[in-house]
């Protein structure tokens, strides 16, 4: 009697499926819905991913799938986002301590002298992409190399400062696609198993094209500003002035600079670099410009703050600093990276149960198997990327999934899948950043001071790499075939 009671008891099993196409296509016009109206009421990003994530777990049950089941599931795609994770704490203890330093400030006080109105965007591209080449992250080179070229912009009259914050993004993409360092041109060699030398030089034939048409524009555009011709103004003045007055200037001021350079010329793990780096640049700011310890630990976490040059040096008053210096200067910390800390592991989860349920092989399964000639081959990759980063907000989830799901395509159509590396890389890095609600797409505008709808027009290098790409698919320039011994 009593097993009988205990097999009533029991539960069935519940039948997983995938989703169906409305189905799998609702969790994506949900998303776009939420932050489309979430944008114009300007709400946090955050909080709105999460408002799309309780559909998608509601859509998870739906197809039979246990809350545990999800959750186990989501919690190792969030074990993936780590070193991503990881950097964002590198980052922000980074530019705390750099600020603290004098190491940023430098390039701001020496670059407003030194370089030009007109050679502004050329200065702000080619310095974060020898920033983001050499140490192989693009967060790293806007947040230092592009924070410092912002900074110089800010305090020149008749600069276009939403142009220079494309530059700086641009250029530190640059180098996420071409740097041996970069974990998204990793993942993209990973995902199609190909050697990454190849797959670097594979890639150089859109990336450098498309730079140079960038750096093109950029001149004209500086060629075509007008210089004031009347020195440099009174805010400026009175910025460098600060500058000047809170700080020491000297060489040993770029010694953390030095470190991380150091770092990636000898191969070292990124994140480590930069907090030996930000600890540096602390004991430069206690032992060389006279703060105190205790503001350096604050800076560390809450960023660097003016009031922090009262403590060390009597007659010095933050707040006659005036608001451009305090707008440059007060930034930096753990704390600020919270936010994007915070949706890069929400998008994960919504990424990780779009995954699990199936709904984004429903949504691009037929694209695949519609696909016939090599132009609509790569296509349908960049289509694809587009929306798979779309909808994880990750790039590096995007180049995964892609890579698994095309490779095979490639190789029966007898293209290398060298092809597919480049073009999932043409199209998925950098894309994030263009996203609103990707941590991209929150970083960048919180580093660089500028939004996307504002710096987006200005990406020129993005946008011609990929028409490159497709001038590629379909001519069959740089497309190369499948051989042997990739088939085997």
């Amino acid at each position: 009697m009593k097993d009988k009671k205990e097999k009533k008891k029991e539960k069935p099993e519940r039948v997983k499926r995938k989703p169906n196409m409305v189905e799998a296509l609702s969790a994506v016009v949900v998303l776009l819905v939420i932050f489309f109206f979430g944008s114009l009421g300007d709400l946090p990003a955050p909080a709105l991913i999460g408002i799309a994530l309780c559909y998608i777990v509601f859509l998870g049950w739906r197809c039979g799938y246990t809350w545990s089941e999800m959750e186990d599931y989501t919690a190792e795609k969030i074990k993936s986002a780590a070193p991503a994770m990881s950097v964002l704490i590198a980052v922000g203890f980074l530019l705390g301590a750099w600020m603290y330093s004098g190491t940023i400030p430098m390039f701001i006080y020496y670059g407003v002298q030194l370089v030009s109105e007109k050679w502004i965007l050329v200065s702000a591209f080619v310095l974060c992409a020898i920033f983001s080449t050499c140490t192989g992250t693009s967060w790293g080179s806007a947040a230092t190399a592009g924070v410092a070229m912002m900074g110089i912009a800010t305090a020149m009259p008749n600069v276009n400062i939403a142009a220079v914050a494309g530059a700086c993004y641009t250029g530190a993409i640059f180098g996420d696609k071409l740097s041996p360092l970069s974990d998204t041109t990793i993942l993209a060699s990973l995902s199609t198993k190909n050697d990454i030398f190849d797959h670097i030089r594979h890639m150089s034939k859109t990336v450098i094209p498309g730079a140079v048409i960038g750096l093109i524009v950029y001149i004209i555009m500086g060629i075509r500003t007008t210089a004031s011709g009347v020195g440099l103004p009174e805010n400026t003045l009175r910025l460098l002035d600060t500058l000047d007055t809170a700080y020491n200037w000297n060489v040993i001021v770029l010694i953390p600079l030095a470190i991380v350079v150091y770092g990636a010329i000898t191969k070292k793990p990124s994140t480590v670099v930069m907090m030996i780096s930000a600890v540096v640049a602390m004991l430069i700011g206690v032992f060389y410009q006279g703060f105190t310890l205790s503001d350096g630990v604050t800076a560390l976490y809450n960023g660097f703050d003016l009031e922090m040059v009262e403590h060390a040096k009597e007659g010095f008053i933050a707040a006659d600093a005036g608001d451009d210096a305090m707008e440059l200067l007060n930034r930096g910390g753990l704390a600020s990276m919270m936010k994007s800390f915070i949706l890069i592991y929400i998008c994960f989860y919504f990424a990780g149960i779009m995954e699990q349920i199936g709904a984004i092989d429903v949504l691009l399964g037929k694209v695949l198997a519609s696909v016939k000639t090599r132009f609509g081959l790569i296509f349908a990759t960049s289509v694809s990327c587009v929306i798979l980063v779309a909808i994880g907000g990750s790039s590096s989830l995007a180049l995964l999934l892609t890579g698994e799901m095309y490779s095979e395509k490639y190789k029966k159509m007898g293209l290398s899948t060298l092809n597919l590396s480049r073009t999932m890389e043409d199209f998925c890095t950098g894309m994030a950043g263009f996203i609103p609600w990707s941590g991209s797409g929150v970083y960048y505008p919180s580093v660089l001071g500028v939004g996307i709808a504002q710096y987006f027009p200005y990406c020129f290098m993005s946008y011609s790499i990929w028409i490159i790409a497709y001038i590629y698919a379909a001519t069959g320039i740089c497309i190369k075939p499948l051989e042997n011994k990739e088939e085997k």
